[in-house]
């Protein structure tokens, strides 16, 4: 259906990219949508059209291929996961930041351990954080050694606590 293009009544406006879709689709996955379609006054409702501007046309994509088929490609996942999190809570898709929130946390590694870092920095996702406190606690002979882990103790100070304590707690019991 989101393919083919049949009936579209919407249109998303991305990049260079004019993605054609239903209200209906977006309203029902979307609670910003659902309430940008229920207020009448709104230009975007009117127009027939938003134009977002602070996201790829692929992170776009990606959100609309979740709404139409409830999940999104491994692939899509793999490369820009972090703005599909960023953009499904702008838009307010909660299961599409919980698959976005268990695919990063399934996926922590010394690489990319400081951008989860930011992520629970500013989201507060608690799922990602109890992966991050798992992976130091597994990892903790060599990275509490790392220059990663220095970079968390600068960067993100406020979440070493939240990290260390439990990992303090499971060793002494």
């Amino acid at each position: 259906m989101f393919n083919e293009e049949i009936l579209t009544d919407f249109v998303i406006k991305v990049g260079d990219e004019v993605i054609k879709t239903h209200k209906c689709i977006l309203a029902k996955n979307s609670k910003v949508f659902h309430r940008m379609f229920e207020q009448n006054g709104m230009t975007e409702a009117q127009n027939g059209e938003v134009i977002i501007s602070d996201a790829t046309p692929e992170c776009v994509r990606a959100m609309l291929e979740f709404f139409y088929s409830g999940m999104v490609s491994d692939d899509k996942m793999k490369i820009h996961v972090y703005d599909i999190f960023a953009i499904a809570h702008k838009y307010q898709v909660e299961m599409l930041e919980y698959l976005c929130e268990r695919f990063m946390s399934r996926n922590i590694d010394d690489k990319n351990i400081i951008k989860c870092c930011g992520i629970i920095d500013l989201y507060g996702t608690t799922t990602l954080e109890k992966a991050c406190v798992n992976y130091i606690q597994a990892n903790r002979r060599n990275f509490l050694k790392s220059k990663k882990w220095k970079k968390i103790k600068n960067n993100y100070s406020s979440l070493v606590p939240r990290f260390l304590e439990p990992i303090i707690e499971r060793l002494n019991k």
